[in-house]
């Protein structure tokens, strides 16, 4: 039986360790977002637009914010989060629920030298959002990072508070990956791909909570 072009690469990861190449160079942007306003609007006739998404692997990472207290003990070596932010702009003058699901794909090379993937999924609901620029956002803790890898691979899903699609969007640093790779099962049911349940976390739910607050939206 004929195997499609995802499925011979994958199971190549899988058994022969094969490398992956960034196919996407091209489409790089700016790893910091432009920060958040009132004055950009949606395009007329549209809702929601997502603006970009944000460069993926080592540039994700961001050292744990420094809250000690003069004269406490001396601090452990701080530790690296994925911090990934989607810049979005709205055109209505509020929006009672935003649903952000995110998907992010991880790489690492395994002990036996072949390279393994996590998929981590989360949604995110912001309410009250009026218009203009925002930041929706969501984090992988420094264990699953050391672990499993870096973010390689991202998909975001948005949705009204009716449930209606508004925008997707994703990229990916991994080639050989279809361009619907997260809602592929030839991807994600993949024996290469372990989906791993309850690591991806919207931002309030870690230390960066409390750093330019009013760049976020109030999570429900």
């Amino acid at each position: 039986m004929k195997r499609s072009g995802w499925t011979r690469t994958i199971l190549a990861v899988a058994f022969a360790g094969a490398t992956f190449t960034n196919a996407q160079a091209q489409r790089a942007r700016p790893a910091v977002p432009a920060a958040p306003g009132p004055a950009a609007r949606a395009p007329e006739g549209m809702t929601l637009k997502l603006k970009h998404l944000p460069r993926l692997g080592r540039a994700t990472l961001q050292r744990t914010p420094d809250y000690n207290a003069t004269g406490s003990r001396a601090a452990r070596q701080p530790r690296e989060w994925a911090v990934i932010d989607v810049p979005f702009v709205t055109a209505p003058e509020w929006m009672d629920e935003i649903a952000f699901t995110f998907h992010v794909m991880s790489e690492r090379v395994g002990p036996d030298g072949k390279k393994e993937y996590s998929l981590y999924e989360t949604t995110v609901r912001y309410i009250d959002v009026a218009r203009g620029e925002h930041l929706a956002s969501v984090v992988l803790p420094p264990g699953a990072v050391l672990r499993y890898g870096e973010p390689k691979a991202l998909a975001v899903e948005v949705a009204g508070a009716d449930g209606a699609p508004l925008a997707a969007d994703a990229k990916s640093d991994i080639a050989s990956l279809p361009a619907d790779w997260w809602k592929n099962p030839k991807v994600t049911d993949n024996a290469s791909v372990v989906k791993r349940q309850g690591c991806l976390v919207d931002r309030t739910k870690t230390p960066f909570a409390n750093l330019n607050v009013d760049d976020y939206e109030m999570v429900k």
